[in-house]
């Protein structure tokens, strides 16, 4: 029992160091003059093909305001020594004279692994990168297998350049790429191909704010000025759409809420003394959505984006909505004493536009027989001196009846006055004294019409009083009446105004919902 448990021990022991001397061997066997410098290929005349795919982890943030995208992506590489016409890969047979083995001689290893820089690796770079080591990715050990094929992924967080055009802000689509190109072979010594499937994204990670609808790849060739021989470069394009769901809620429906605040402020009495102050605190609010626009956009004077076009739009609406309230207000508080309503505007405002719209006056009856002409014709004047002719005598005729009432009535109290002895005889004409004498009135009769004199010019100063204000209150009615006709016509220009250019702005837009 004891010889058994032995050589059991001794067996489990020396398995693992058997393996180990075998994977230390095919190692040093594959380095024995190796040299990481030389391409791997028999034929210097043939190049190195290098099979290059992409595998999509996360798009971790679009900087518009600065033009960069952040993506954490790994990097697959796939090099052969021979230049293929098949691009399957990983199934077949790939020959490398200084990185193939037998499996049988090295006990089964199918696989080893270097450091990256210990056997050679392509100078493929990331030719838009913005990152400051420029070189991002994690160097990361490469997979040599029997067959000669050599894999190596390299993870790597990427900071790309990326042109973002600003015009359909937020309603926009985003075409950034990755750009892989050697930095210092050309075409004839490697030779740059993606790889089958060469954007994979089976692991991305959903963004909340982009959607990632499609991925395309394309491999491109180049001829610079000063070399006459290709430099390939694979171009990993990601279209990306904005969703626009936290744009539509925090900043459009807001900012269409506050503009349709402003329509209120039409509907607002101006003696409530609020409606410039409404106006003012709703333009407030339209600029400051607009300063936020204008910090997540980039400084760019190429395009405007179409949600500051909206907002510039609003902006506009609440200052001539603010402009046409301070009009109201002036229309409302106009008296006779300073203003005067000339025919054209009494026609307009007090006639022709309330018919229009619909409005309804207390003691007013607006048909459209009773319209009065627009445009009021001068009359001619004929017509017009006849009618002061006709006013004048009717004038003179009332001051002279009234001339001769008082002349009547003075000469009547005069009579009383001497019969009384209150006047002397030689102030007095004959004609007076003698119907003096030949009339006989009571004191009371003399005192009642004293009384009626004074009542009688104290009634015509009323009365021409109350004439005056019931004119001047007339007219500043019809001052009051022209800006609640303002007010209603702005309140109807201004909704069909923010309705339709809201729905042409956001109907301009590629898309709405993504």
């Amino acid at each position: 029992m004891s010889v058994c448990a032995l050589l059991l021990t001794c067996a489990l022991f020396a398995a693992p160091a058997f393996g180990s001397l075998q994977e230390r061997r095919l190692y040093e066997d594959l380095m024995r003059n190796y040299n990481n410098l030389e391409r791997p290929v028999a034929n210097h005349s043939e190049p190195v093909t290098v099979h290059l795919k992409v595998a999509l982890q996360q798009i971790i943030d679009v900087d518009e305001k600065n033009q960069v995208v952040y993506v954490n992506a790994w990097l697959d590489y796939v090099r052969f020594s021979t230049p293929q016409s098949s691009v399957t890969l990983f199934f077949q047979t790939w020959k490398d004279y200084n990185l193939v083995w037998d499996q049988a001689e090295y006990g089964n290893i199918t696989d080893v692994r270097f450091p990256a820089g210990k056997i050679w690796k392509p100078d493929v770079l990331l030719y838009n990168s913005v990152d400051t080591n420029f070189d991002s990715t994690y160097q990361t050990n490469m997979i040599v297998y029997s067959s000669g094929l050599v894999h190596w992924v390299p993870p790597g967080i990427f900071k790309i350049s990326c042109k973002i055009d600003i015009q359909w802000f937020p309603f926009d689509e985003q075409k950034c790429f990755f750009k892989f190109g050697s930095w210092t072979y050309d075409g004839y010594k490697l030779d740059l191909q993606p790889a089958t499937g060469g954007f994979d994204i089976s692991e991305y990670l959903p963004n909340g704010e982009w959607a990632l609808p499609l991925t395309t790849v394309e491999r491109n060739e180049k001829f610079y000025d000063c070399c006459p021989e290709p430099y390939p470069d694979v171009h990993f394009y990601l279209h990306m759409r904005r969703r626009t769901l936290y744009y539509g809620f925090n900043l459009i429906m807001p900012c269409i809420l506050t503009t349709l605040m402003t329509l209120l402020g039409f509907t607002l009495p101006p003696d409530a003394g609020e409606k410039i102050t409404l106006q003012i605190t709703v333009l407030l609010s339209i600029c400051f959505f607009l300063s936020i626009v204008s910090e997540m956009s980039p400084p760019t004077s190429e395009a405007v984006p179409l949600l500051g076009i909206f907002f510039t739009c609003c902006m506009i609406v609440v200052t001539a909505s603010t402009v046409f309230t301070v009009y109201v207000l002036n229309l409302h508080y106009r008296t006779p004493e300073t203003h005067d309503m000339g025919p054209w505007t009494r026609n307009l405002l007090l006639y022709w536009i309330p018919w229009i719209l619909r409005m309804k006056r207390p003691g007013h009856n607006l048909t459209y027989a009773s319209l009065p002409p627009l445009f009021t014709s001068k009359p001619n004047r004929h017509s017009e001196s006849l009618i002061r002719n006709i006013k004048d005598n009717e004038h003179s005729l009332s001051r002279a009846n009234s001339f001769d009432a008082d002349c009547r009535l003075n000469q009547y109290i005069m009579t009383q006055s001497v019969s009384n002895g209150l006047t002397s005889m030689a102030s007095i004409p004959s004609t007076m004294i003698s119907s003096a004498n030949g009339t006989s009135t009571d004191v009371s009769q003399q005192a009642t019409l004293l009384i009626l004199h004074r009542i009688y010019h104290e009634l015509k100063i009323v009365t021409k009083r109350m004439i005056e204000g019931d004119k001047e209150e007339q007219a500043s009615n019809n001052w009051k009446f022209a800006a609640m006709v303002v007010d209603r016509l702005c309140l109807y220009v201004f909704t069909i105004f923010i309705i339709a250019s809201t729905i042409g702005i956001f109907w301009s837009a590629p898309y709405l919902v993504a």
